[in-house]
């Protein structure tokens, strides 16, 4: 997986998921168009008893498809962080938060 670090700015409706340890790696998620679900390669259900059923059928098949690309892109790139990265994310999120109780900032 590489890493992709990018200032620009996606395309209107992308979703943009980031890695949670701050490392600059990111997966974009195109809005949805009818060529991203033919690259999905999702197709109606055939058991659909009319149109409406088999346009759902798609967009739920799509749906599905996305959701299975993003989440194998967030666990190939988690697994380039080694344990020692998590831990230190974890400990500094935790002064961040003792230091905003602290202030009174977390209570607002």
């Amino acid at each position: 997986m590489e890493l992709r670090v990018s200032t620009a700015v996606p395309v209107p409706g992308t979703t943009r998921y980031l890695c949670p340890l701050e490392c600059g790696w990111h997966h974009d998620v195109p809005p949805p168009t009818l060529t991203r679900i033919a690259e999905l390669g999702a197709t109606a259900d055939p058991a659909a008893r009319d149109i409406h059923e088999a346009i759902s059928s798609v967009a739920t098949r799509a749906t599905f498809a996305e959701v299975e690309r993003t989440e194998t892109a967030l666990r190939e790139h988690l697994d380039t962080h080694t344990t020692a990265q998590f831990a230190r994310v974890i400990h500094d999120l935790r002064v961040e938060i003792a230091h905003l109780k602290s202030s009174g900032e977390a209570d607002q």
